[in-house]
């Protein structure tokens, strides 16, 4: 009524960008659940917060919501991912104006979506462009985050020699840092950049047939994300292991870490991730001679990842096998109609009722 629209607009941004960050408790455990479930209340006012801010070139809030204070969270495990990705590709078009260390933030903020996209190419050299910015800055957990990231990319891309020497020397500088010397966000981002380096080395020690030195470092990053109580390293580092147990024949243990993921990413609403969880539970009823399972299985992931679109955990861990070669082995084992009832099946309790073909091991 008072016609002043500018000031309301920023009082209704700033009101909930700073309810959207997570206080102490809301870091930790089932209180991360929480928060997630009171955003995605609250998910109109936040979308509109970041819009407006945007658009009137006010940067550093949005950035810090995207790096800074873990509400980058809520996007990636909620679906939300192209939402957040607008908004990035909005502000690396003007990052120019911008100080180094929040133009770095931009471009990788932009390099997480293009990422999740697959476009490996254009990734790389907004994250090469970000790292050589944040260097310039004292800020060793995003250097720690975005190099880690990198690495991960030029060992998808069959750089192993210099993927290595990047997340090694990333490594030994994190090593220099105390887990006490952070509290809050921080310590959270130091555990998950703990985690990640570790879960990218171990990667490539899976990629080289070096199953136990993978399994090594892949429980190491599990307990760096058990111990942050991150649901979204968790999601990485429980899927990573269960690859290596895969590997190493243990398919009794790869299940088990799967089953657990599974139920974190249903518990956390992240539907994607649950999908790719049901992919990687069939290729192991694959090997376990139950082929009408692992049917069941992908066609429930399948028609999750319809529902919901690729999300973010394919862009960070090897995809289990799920298509048409996959599926013609499976309809060979089982016969075409065993085939398209077990499909039909998995397809009509995609959902809720994926949990019980996921769990119940039959």
């Amino acid at each position: 009524d008072s016609g002043n629209w500018r000031e309301a607009h920023d009082r209704h941004a700033a009101y909930f960008l700073g309810l959207a960050e997570p206080a102490g408790p809301e870091l930790e455990d089932h209180g991360q659940l929480e928060w997630l479930d009171r955003l995605e209340t609250d998910h109109g006012n936040l979308a509109a917060a970041l819009s407006w801010l945007v658009d009137q070139d006010q940067f550093e809030p949005v950035l810090r919501a995207m790096f800074i204070s873990g509400v980058w969270r809520f996007w990636w495990l909620r679906g939300h991912l192209d939402e957040l990705a607008r908004n990035a590709e909005a502000i690396v078009a003007k990052s120019q104006r911008l100080p180094p260390y929040e133009r770095g933030l931009a471009l990788a903020a932009a390099g997480f979506h293009r990422q999740a996209m697959g476009d490996q190419a254009t990734s790389r050299r907004y994250f090469e462009r970000s790292l050589a910015l944040l260097r310039r800055s004292s800020d060793k957990l995003r250097i720690a985050y975005i190099s880690a990231v990198l690495g991960h990319l030029l060992a998808l891309q069959h750089d192993y020699a210099r993927a290595s020497d990047l997340l090694e020397k990333s490594q030994a500088q994190l090593q220099q840092v105390g887990d006490d010397e952070f509290a809050g966000p921080d310590r959270v981002q130091h555990l998950l950049d703990v985690a990640l380096l570790h879960n990218f080395l171990g990667q490539i020690r899976l990629s080289q047939g070096d199953h136990n030195g993978a399994t090594q470092l892949f429980t190491k990053a599990l307990s760096a994300a058990r111990h942050g109580s991150d649901r979204f390293t968790l999601l990485i580092s429980l899927y990573d292991l269960a690859r290596a147990s895969q590997a190493l024949g243990e398919l009794r243990g790869a299940s088990g870490h799967l089953a657990e993921g599974y139920r974190i990413a249903v518990g956390a609403g992240d539907q994607t991730s649950a999908a790719y969880y049901l992919e990687a539970l069939a290729d192991v009823a694959r090997l376990q001679d139950n082929p009408q399972r692992a049917v069941r299985l992908l066609a429930s992931a399948g028609a999750l990842l319809e529902t919901n679109g690729s999300g973010w955990l394919h862009a960070w861990a090897p995809r289990a096998p799920h298509g048409d070669d996959a599926l013609a082995v499976l309809r060979s084992r089982t016969g075409g109609a065993a085939f398209d009832d077990a499909w039909a099946r998995g397809r009509s309790v995609a959902g809720k009722g994926a949990g019980e073909i996921a769990l119940d091991g039959s």
